[in-house]
């Protein structure tokens, strides 16, 4: 503490402002969180120098169709991280929901049921998967990989590859799906919204802190008295029914998607979450980082193509990326751990 001796007395002077301005940054700003920014930017640079036509008009529009997608899905991976585990059932998931819409939603059908049908049966499917991993405290890998190939199975069983007949999704999904305001595909647009309100939830509500207190420590939350099993359930729930979005938009995109519709999505989701900093142990996330670790993903394999590499060069190349950018969030942390440290002794304060 200092004081200031003036002719009203002494006052007290409070710590600087520079070093409140740091403890601030600390806590809304992790490192972790900003590899994906990073990531993003630089990519950004390289597709206007290599592949510049990944930056246009009708580029950004599939780039931005896809990325929001792959949003969607991952924020459903990000709640499932949150609580500690992984899901590996997202592919079927999405499938499931692609394939109930085309399946039933032929010329004439009303689409306000079929969807919400769609939606249902995916919260259902993500319900399924909590009830074995957060009651029967199943592992979540073997649980949601066999979930994956009873939903893969049961939708080959009942609706074929191709979903129905005619293998299209309903005509003014299509629209929706395909509609684009200043080249932003309304995929993108609408996980932006539910990107808002996920963040929104998770920061502002006693419901939504609860998600990362149990996933931190379920033994501390019990404690507490949080109702562990029922936030967990809810949980699970949601995150089917982000998958089911998921599924629905990238039907109507895709206009005639089949079985293999969600493929991309198993192990697209996870990579995303670890872009985007999350930690596997559960915990506190950044929706806002997630985001632009889905963008970053869609545009790098876009540059890649206008660029001309071969689909293995293109494998190779985001596996390193994934290597490097996970590499990045570390060496973030510790330089500014070290930066803090210097802040520190530069005010005076006793290192922590």
């Amino acid at each position: 503490m200092t004081t200031d001796v003036t002719q009203n007395g002494p006052t007290y002077i409070p710590p600087a402002a520079s070093q409140n301005r740091l403890t601030d940054l600390k806590y809304r700003f992790p490192a972790r969180y900003l590899a994906s920014w990073g990531a993003l930017l630089l990519l950004l640079i390289f597709a206007a120098v290599i592949a510049p036509a990944s930056l246009g008009g009708n580029s950004v529009r599939v780039v931005s169709a896809l990325a929001g997608v792959l949003a969607l899905a991952a924020m459903g991976q990000m709640l499932v991280v949150m609580l500690g585990a992984i899901d590996l059932s997202v592919s079927a998931v999405v499938a499931a929901s692609a394939g109930i819409v085309v399946h039933y939603g032929v010329p004439g059908a009303n689409l306000w049921l079929v969807i919400p049908a769609a939606l249902v049966l995916s919260m259902f499917i993500g319900i399924v998967n909590g009830f074995f991993i957060c009651v029967l405290r199943l592992n979540s890998i073997i649980v949601t990989l066999a979930t994956y190939g009873i939903v893969t199975g049961g939708m080959l069983l009942w609706t074929g590859v191709s979903f129905s007949l005619t293998g299209e999704a309903p005509e003014q999904l299509q629209q929706f799906a395909q509609w684009s305001l200043l080249n932003i595909n309304m995929c993108f647009i609408a996980a932006l919204i539910v990107g808002l309100i996920l963040a929104a939830v998770l920061s502002y509500t006693r419901a939504g802190r609860r998600v990362a207190q149990v996933g931190s420590n379920p033994r501390a939350a019990t404690a507490l008295g949080v109702r562990v099993a029922l936030v967990q359930m809810s949980t699970f729930a949601a995150v089917g029914l982000l998958y089911g979005i998921a599924g629905v938009l990238v039907a109507g995109f895709i206009g005639t998607p089949d079985i293999s519709i969600g493929a991309p999505y198993q192990l697209a989701t996870v990579t995303a979450v670890a872009i985007a900093g999350l930690t596997f142990s559960g915990g506190p996330t950044s929706v806002a980082s997630l985001l632009v670790s889905c963008v970053f993903l869609q545009l790098l394999d876009q540059a890649l193509v206008v660029a001309g590499f071969p689909t293995g060069a293109r494998i190779m190349i985001q596996g390193f990326t994934l290597v490097v950018a996970v590499a990045a969030i570390t060496i973030s942390q510790y330089g500014l751990a070290g930066i803090r440290r210097i802040a520190a002794l530069q005010l005076g304060r006793p290192l922590k």
